[in-house]
This record gives C-alpha cells, sequence and structure tokens, in this order.
C-alpha cells in the first residue's frame, strides 16, 4: 500500500508540473490553443514524460546492478575474463584475498547469563532471563529501567578498581585536564567483565608456548637462549585489538588500556619472553572493530595471533540519565525502539589458516570467512518502512566470499532484539532468503537477552555462532543488527567441510 501512494503520488507530480509548463508557456508565446493541443500538450505530452523519467530510472538500476554483479562476481568467472584480458595473476590474487578465512581457536566470554556460550545459546531459545526492571536505575519518572545486568557477585569489582586507582597517578600525567577526573561505576564494571576473558586468552597462550617448547627439549631452548638478541628466531606476533564503548573519554580509554597491557604484559607470568605483543585500541561498533581485524588480517605481514577483545556497560545512573537525554534509552511507550541497557564482555583468539594445532592440544578451531559490512541508508530507529535489503545483500556477499549456496546454511546467531525493528530484519531475512531454517529452533537473538552491549555485541554473536558450529558441524551465518545503521555478515564453517571452490 506504502508502495502504491508513492508511485500515485509520483504520476500526479509529474502531470502537474507539465501542465503548469505547458499553461505558462502558452501563456508567454499568447498560443491560440486547439483541442488537438490539449490531446498532446495534456494528456499525451506527460505520459510520454513520465514513460522517459521511468526508462531513465530503469536504466540507472540496471547499470547500478551490472557493476554489484561485477563486483561480486564468483572466482571462477573473474579469473576467466583476467584470462581474456592478461590480468589473470592480479585476479587470482584478489579471488584468494576475497575468500581467505582465519582460524577462531579460542572464545571467552561474560554476560548476564554467565561465562559459559552454551547458557547464553539457551537462554537465546528459551526466550529467559529477559532484561527486568533494576533495583537500582531509574528513568526520568523515578521507574525502575529495564536492564540486563550482570550480578554484582560474579564481577570482581573492588580488585579492578584497585588496579585502575593503582594506575591513575601516571595516567593523570599525560595530560593536566584529567587531573580532577574520578572513575565512573560503568566504566569500572566493563573493564571487570572483560577481565576473565583476557586472563583465559592469555592463560591460554602460555600454555600454547609451554606445550611448545616442551617439544622443543630442553638443549635446544638452552642453545636459544644463549644466542646474542639479535641472532635469536623472532617471537610469535600477538595484535591485540580492544574494543572500546563509543562514549568512554581519552581519559577513560587511555586507563583502559594501561589497564589491558598490564594485565597481559604482566612479567610475573612471563609473557612477553613467549610473545612479541602490540595494541590497538578501536573506539565505536562491534563491527568497526572486526574490519580493523580484517585488515591486520590481510597485511603483506599478517600477526601469529590475534587476539581481539570488547566490553560494554551502561549500568550506571549517570549513563542512564545521558542516554534518557539522547532519547536513547527505552521507554514502552515513549521509545520502544530504543537500547536496553546491558552489559558483557568478550575476547576472542584467531590463528592464521596455515596454523596446525599441537596434536595433544584439545582445540577445535573454526574456519571465519570475510566479513561483508554495509551501512543502512537509515538508522533502524527511524520511522516510515524499514525493510531487511542491506542485510540481504550483506548475506548475499558473505556466502560469495564463503563459496556456499543459502541451504548450507544450519542456523543463524544475530544480536537483534524482540522490540525493534531489527526483529523485522532477522525474520524478513529467513522468510525470504533463508525459509529452510525453523524460526524458532535455528534462530538465536542474542540481543533480546543481553540488552545493547555495544562493541562487545558482535564478538558475542561470533562467540556464540562458533559454539553451535562446534556442535553440529555445520555452516552458520552471524548477523550484526545491533548498531543503528551498520550491517555486518559472516558465514562460519567446521574444519571437517571444504570450500565448494575444492
Amino acid at each position: 500500500m506504502n508502495k502504491f501512494f508513492k508511485a500515485f503520488a509520483f504520476v500526479v507530480a509529474v502531470f502537474c508540473l507539465t501542465w503548469v509548463g505547458v499553461l505558462w508557456w502558452w501563456d508567454k508565446t499568447a498560443r491560440d490553443v486547439q483541442s488537438a493541443d490539449m490531446v498532446f500538450f495534456l494528456l499525451v505530452w506527460p505520459l510520454l514524460l513520465l514513460v522517459g523519467l521511468l526508462a531513465l530510472r530503469w536504466g540507472w538500476r540496471f547499470v547500478a546492478a551490472r557493476q554489484l554483479l561485477a563486483a561480486s562476481a564468483p572466482a571462477g568467472s573473474a579469473a576467466s575474463q583476467a584470462a581474456t584480458t592478461g590480468n589473470a595473476d592480479a585476479v587470482t590474487q584478489e579471488s584468494l584475498a576475497k575468500h581467505a578465512v582465519l582460524h577462531l581457536v579460542n572464545a571467552a566470554t561474560l554476560s548476564v547469563t554467565g561465562d559459559q556460550i552454551d547458557s547464553l545459546l539457551d537462554a537465546a531459545l528459551s526466550g529467559k532471563p529477559l532484561p527486568e526492571p533494576d533495583g537500582q536505575l531509574l528513568n526520568d519518572e523515578g521507574m525502575p529501567v529495564l536492564c540486563a545486568r550482570i550480578p554484582d557477585k560474579t564481577l570482581p569489582l573492588d580488585n579492578v578498581r584497585a588496579e585502575l586507582e593503582a594506575l591513575m597517578p601516571s595516567v593523570k600525567q599525560r595530560q593536566a585536564e584529567w587531573q580532577s577526573l574520578a572513575l565512573e561505576i560503568a566504566f569500572v564494571r566493563a573493564l571487570a567483565a572483560l577481565q576473565e576473558p583476557l586472563l583465559a586468552q592469555r592463560s591460554w597462550l602460555l600454555a600454547l608456548d609451554a606445550m611448545i617448547k616442551g617439544e622443543q627439549g630442553d638443549d635446544e631452548i638452552a642453545a636459544l637462549a644463549n644466542l646474542p638478541p639479535a641472532q635469536r628466531p623472532p617471537l610469535p606476533t600477538v595484535r591485540v585489538l580492544l574494543g572500546w564503548p563509543a562514549h568512554w573519554s581519552l581519559f577513560e580509554q587511555a586507563m583502559a588500556r594501561a589497564w589491558a597491557e598490564g594485565l597481559l604484559s604482566d612479567p610475573a607470568v612471563k609473557m612477553t619472553e613467549a610473545f612479541d605483543l602490540s595494541y590497538t585500541a578501536v573506539l565505536g561498533a562491534g563491527e568497526e572493530l572486526w574490519v580493523r581485524a580484517d585488515q591486520f588480517s590481510q597485511s603483506a605481514v599478517p600477526p601469529h595471533w590475534l587476539l581481539i577483545a570488547a566490553c560494554h556497560s551502561d549500568i550506571d545512573q549517570a549513563r542512564v540519565d545521558a542516554l534518557s537525554g539522547m532519547q536513547q534509552l527505552f521507554d514502552a511507550s515513549a521509545r520502544p525502539s530504543a537500547r536496553m541497557v546491558g552489559e558483557a564482555a568478550v575476547s576472542v583468539l584467531l590463528a592464521k589458516a596455515d596454523w596446525v594445532a599441537p596434536q595433544e592440544l584439545d582445540c577445535t578451531p573454526i574456519k571465519l570467512h570475510r566479513p561483508a559490512l554495509l551501512r543502512r541508508d537509515k538508522p533502524i530507529e527511524s520511522s516510515g518502512k524499514i525493510d531487511h535489503k542491506d542485510i540481504a545483500q550483506a548475506m548475499a556477499q558473505a556466502l560469495i566470499a564463503a563459496q556456499i549456496e543459502p541451504d548450507a546454511l544450519s542456523s543463524m546467531v544475530c544480536d537483534g532484539d524482540q522490540h525493534s525493528a531489527r526483529l523485522k530484519e532477522a525474520f524478513g531475512l529467513m522468510s525470504e532468503a533463508l525459509a529452510h531454517l525453523d524460526p524458532v529452533e535455528d534462530i538465536r537473538l542474542l540481543g533480546k537477552i543481553t540488552g545493547y552491549t555495544g562493541a562487545a555485541s558482535w564478538l558475542l554473536v561470533l562467540a556464540s555462532a562458533a559454539a553451535i558450529v562446534k556442535t553440529n558441524k555445520k555452516c552458520v551465518l552471524a548477523l550484526g543488527l545491533a548498531d543503528s545503521t551498520l550491517r555486518m555478515a559472516l558465514v562460519l564453517k567446521p574444519m571437517e567441510q571444504a570450500d565448494a571452490a575444492a
């Protein structure tokens, strides 16, 4: 019905504008208007103009579609075309990059359902626990705010606050205007949630290093230690990507990075003796964090390991007041599509595609294909019609990167919720392109359980999708819907499944 009214309004506008122009021309030229003139200029001429505009619109869309088809053509047709033009080598390299993979070897999470990913998946399937009225946070009307709070007893709040306060003097001396700043509650909660996921990755890497050194033998290790530093083989590189909430100040970013570096580079555990660590922080959505990770993985000299971690928390009265002031806080009557506040922390460890796990290591890597990222033409919270064309296009590109058909997908995991138009996006995509999936059993909407988790949201989707792949040994589609405009899609595969091209 909406399309009908838009089309009708377009036709009326063309006719009216044509009539106004013709009448103005007749008046200016003092034309002696005949019946044939009235039929041609007031009826035939507007119809011809309408047909011409529609043809121009169709031609524009045809050219755009051809360009999109050429950009997303399969590797085989691209290589054939390149062979004809003499650029086969260049296109082969481009195709290899398009279909490159990474291995997800370890994931650690903490959310409202605890530190077990399976618990979050079970909660998304059963639909509980949903965000509930908080006992401490209130909205502008003095009513409890719906939120997904991690139980305080689960978080090492006192320890993390003490660590941060110990770091404050050295961080504050960098900027004079930081001297009077204090630690916000939500900031401490976010880092407290991130502590265990980061420690889990540190322990995993150190255990792997000990296993490798155990295979070398004491004599070989001693011989390497006796070499001058310049002659020793380089340490495996670990690029640490840290995702921070978009609202964090420069002071909070500096504090969080100093804290994370201290946690991973603690001299007592000798992490820096086993790995060459480097750090990069990204402010904003989890999709932007993953784009940076993809860039590092495709660089000329990619790191041996990518450790990606993110955290978020809005569980703080100051944050609730700020969200309410920006009209972003959920209100069933006034803002039904806005955020339900939540908190979470996630870390994932990625290895290069050629990494082979030691036989004695209990590890089941998951293949991650290249992501597809698009931007909606308007925020999801906007009024008017909301469709799923953007996420459908992102999924199509992700399937091309993974070289599979839609029916090869066994399930879908996303960070959509059930109170906003994100639900319409997710189920619109399923009904149109993934009709073979069961809308209850094969889809997990994490956002309806966790609330809004910012930079951690996308990593939470990936960790959950990887857990499903480990269980059913089939491909899973991961979708990023939490951001207002960004839409990301990525395919995860089990190691046992070969690519279609092979």
